[in-house]
């Protein structure tokens, strides 16, 4: 006499009556939420102080466009004959 097999059913099917999921809008969700970390993490990063060496080379810049502004004001506005 034939005696049916015993089986099992499997959780892990692919294909026709797998179960759906959603993980790839969880994983949408959390790279947005770490792009907005690393957003405020580099809003934070920008009130770092910045190296003596490149703070005085742009103190010596404005300087030299404060002094070239004044020199191209005289020579537009100063009367030649003084």
């Amino acid at each position: 006499m034939l005696e049916p097999i015993p089986t099992l059913v499997k959780k892990n099917k692919r294909g026709i009556g797998a179960d759906k999921t959603k993980k790839k809008v969880e994983v949408e969700r959390d790279l947005d939420a770490k792009m907005q970390n690393n957003h405020d993490m580099q809003s934070k990063k920008k009130n770092k102080q910045v190296s003596k060496r490149i703070r005085k080379m742009r103190e010596e810049e404005e300087r030299m466009k404060e002094k070239e502004f004044e020199r191209a004001f005289f020579r537009e506005f100063w009367p030649d004959n003084v």
